[in-house]
């Protein structure tokens, strides 16, 4: 596994290079990379390490390890608007799985299923809204779910000179697949201040509600305290990030406990839109332009 991870993190090193200036506006930088309605391409390598607890037998000496490669493409629309994709792939080591017949954990190395989201988002008076869709692909690999998810989801973001701070809602439904019935809404909430070079503290936990969970058991509620750092090598932007976060309501049976993120984001250029298209000119900047000429 760490052999893994390092060649990932030597990939970045043969990312996109992006013209960037570190300086006087890393704090600027910092705030639009936390915000997932921005068109900031990046691609973020993600390790991540959970512990498990819960009533049944051996549900605390379960903990995992995966290793997350999520790419974000934005595309800037001729309104100047933005469409971003975001598709997650994901491998594990040690991911707890409880035979029915025995009871006992066993722990699997396997690819995740695939999730994503598709959104639509637009800027105004400091505010960045955004709509789409979320969804999971099947793997077919012994830990995947075996169905196709589909369902809603919204933004909204405030950018302030403080920070930054917003609601993500999004809801997953079966659409398809051999799985048992999956119906999950879920609420990321975040908040983060700016603590100056580019350096952001704060809060970006993710809570569900499984509407097929048996009654009390439908909350997972977490807290969470992450620490970032906006900064450049050559001119090349990187976004490190560091994350532990608890679930202080969850299953009793069997659920996350603990889990401790680092994260590198790369800031790159959307392979798949070179050249975007220029912004539309708004009322004041047309009629400066246009005052000479008259």
């Amino acid at each position: 596994m760490r052999n893994t991870f390092a060649c990932m993190t030597i990939c970045i090193a043969l990312a996109t290079p992006v013209s960037a200036q570190v300086g006087p506006n890393i704090d600027d930088l910092a705030r639009e990379l936390s915000n997932p309605g921005a068109a900031n391409a990046t691609m973020n390598f993600k390790l991540e390490y959970r512990t498990f607890d819960g009533s049944l037998p051996g549900a605390g000496a379960q903990d995992s390890t995966t290793l997350t490669f999520q790419p974000v493409f934005p595309f800037v629309l001729k309104n100047g608007n933005n469409l971003i994709f975001r598709p997650a792939f994901s491998y594990a080591w040690d991911q707890p799985r409880r035979d029915p017949v025995s009871g006992s954990f066993a722990g699997l190395n396997s690819w995740g299923d695939i999730p994503y989201d598709l959104l639509y988002s637009w800027s105004r008076d400091g505010w960045t809204f955004g709509a789409g869709v979320v969804g999971a692909i099947p793997t077919g690999s012994p830990t995947s779910s075996d169905n196709w998810l589909l369902g809603p989801s919204a933004l909204a973001v405030r950018t302030t000179d403080w920070g930054v701070w917003g609601l993500f809602p999004f809801h997953n439904e079966k659409i398809g697949g051999s799985g048992p019935h999956t119906s999950v809404t879920s609420l990321q909430y975040f908040l983060f201040y700016g603590l100056g070079n580019g350096w952001l503290i704060g809060t970006g936990p993710t809570m569900t509600y499984d509407w097929n969970a048996p009654s009390g058991q439908e909350w997972t509620v977490p807290v969470q305290l992450a620490l970032s750092k906006t900064t450049s090598i050559g001119n090349r932007v990187i976004k490190l990030n560091f994350s532990a976060e608890k679930n202080v309501i969850r299953p009793d049976a069997f659920a996350e406990d603990w889990t401790y993120t680092f994260t590198v984001s790369p800031v790159t250029k959307n392979p798949f839109q070179r050249n975007p298209p220029a912004p539309p000119v708004d009322a004041v900047t047309r009629a400066a332009v246009l005052a000479p000429v008259r």
